[in-house]
């Protein structure tokens, strides 16, 4: 079975903890790790058969840009959720990353959450 990975996806929201995070902003950078259902884009080569990449960035962006979380951890799973809930998806694995900490050494944050469909 095909793996599908979205990797770099950079979209700006206004999420975190403290009020100068969700006021400012910041752009994140998201990447999807997920497992259709089926494999039968592997042999069709037909769009209809697969999940449709623009589709998922539009998702994407819809939540990071549409909502407010004070958690990347939420974000991700309600990320991870919408996903499994509007395609045919098995497993959703979705990272969020962010830069600009405020850490004199730099560095960045790392959220990871995955979701599988009910059986």
């Amino acid at each position: 079975m095909a793996t599908i990975r979205l990797q770099g996806l950079s979209v700006f929201g206004h999420h975190g903890a403290r009020p100068y995070e969700k006021e400012a902003g910041q752009r994140l950078e998201v990447d999807l790790e997920l497992e259709p259902v089926s494999d039968a884009s592997e042999t069709s080569d037909r769009l209809v058969d697969t999940i449709d990449y623009d589709r998922l960035y539009e998702l994407v962006r819809e939540v990071v840009e549409g909502q407010s979380f004070h958690l990347l951890e939420k974000l991700a799973r309600v990320t991870a959720d919408l996903i499994i809930e509007r395609f045919p998806i098995r497993r959703a694995t979705v990272h969020i990353s962010k830069q600009n900490l405020g850490w004199t050494t730099g560095g960045r944050a790392v959220i990871t959450v995955s979701r599988e469909r009910a059986a």
